[in-house]
């Protein structure tokens, strides 16, 4: 375990998180270091240990390279991305889609909203396979049984559109549109009996796919630093978030999503805040240096429409 003092304040973590801690700038050179392994049980400077300026300059030289502020933080913007302080963001949108059905039926049917609901699953389910109409798929993924199902959806719904938002723009909608769709059809088809399954959950593992996909993709491109990020902890992360939930409920709907998710995120082209993560490859124009926010670029402030 390596301890780390700087001021007043300490922090702790395993001996081999050392080399990202370092190069992620988070070890200042005047900090006090305590560790077996690393400084032979003595308080030492940072600035002593061995590696420590080979790792702190490889870390900076990424950064660069990637055309970030040394000093800035992946994805330190995201709640402004997913919350602008103008406009709706593709994130907002799909949690008030979410709200805005779930609360007009509610007021619809009152009461009898848990019988109501699955005898509309039932008839878009012969929507369906009667009619041969897709809308009794697309209406299913803004549909919830209770308020129970809905709260559970949303909050997996709000982290998992904000990183892909973070990551593809607006693109978020596709994902979520054609991933919930996707995870409906497996439903269908794998189950062949109605109801229709309603819910989003579907398409949140789309989103969490998308995520996975652009890690798994682009992987080789992230600096040093942000790749063992990726390897140690994104991938980790959604793989211990996915995995208890995904043969739960409906899991043809959830497998559905989720390959279709990986799939997405390995294909779509990411948006300028994704690209500009990655180490670029030669010849390739260097993005702009604006730290790890784009507020101000160009890009982001087309996506900020005016709420209307």
């Amino acid at each position: 375990m390596v301890r780390v003092r700087v001021g007043t304040k300490e922090l702790r973590f395993p001996e081999e998180e050392w080399e990202a801690h370092v190069s992620e700038g988070r070890v200042p050179p005047d900090a006090l270091v305590f560790s077996l392994q690393l400084s032979d049980g003595l308080w030492q400077p940072a600035a002593r240990l061995p590696l420590y300026d080979f790792f702190r300059r490889t870390g900076e030289a990424d950064r660069r390279e990637a055309g970030r502020d040394p000093g800035a933080r992946p994805f330190a913007d995201l709640l402004a991305i997913a919350f602008p302080r103008r406009g709706w963001s593709a994130t907002e949108l799909l949690l008030a889609l979410n709200l805005l059905a779930a609360g007009a039926l509610l007021l619809l049917w009152r009461d009898a909203y848990p019988r109501a609901i699955w005898a509309l699953a039932w008839d878009l389910h012969e929507l369906l396979v009667g009619r041969g109409n897709p809308i009794g798929v697309a209406a299913t993924l803004f549909l919830h049984a209770d308020l129970r199902h809905l709260g559970a959806n949303l909050i997996s719904l709000l982290p998992s559109a904000a990183f892909v938002e973070y990551l593809y723009g607006r693109r978020v909608l596709i994902v979520y549109l054609l991933g919930g769709l996707a995870g409906a059809a497996a439903s269908f088809w794998l189950k062949g009996h109605g109801p229709l399954s309603i819910g989003a959950s579907g398409a949140v593992y789309a989103l969490m796919g998308a995520f996975g996909g652009f890690v798994l993709r682009h992987i080789g491109r992230l600096p040093r630093w942000h790749r063992w990020r990726a390897r140690r902890i994104y991938l980790p992360g959604l793989l211990v978030v996915v995995l208890p939930s995904l043969l739960h409920a409906d899991w043809r709907a959830h497998v559905g999503g989720l390959v279709a998710g990986l799939a997405l995120g390995w294909w779509l082209p990411p948006h300028a805040r994704g690209r500009a993560m990655l180490l670029r490859r030669r010849g390739e124009p260097a993005p702009e240096r604006q730290g790890w926010s784009t507020t101000a670029s160009p890009s982001s402030t087309s996506e900020a429409s005016t709420r209307t």
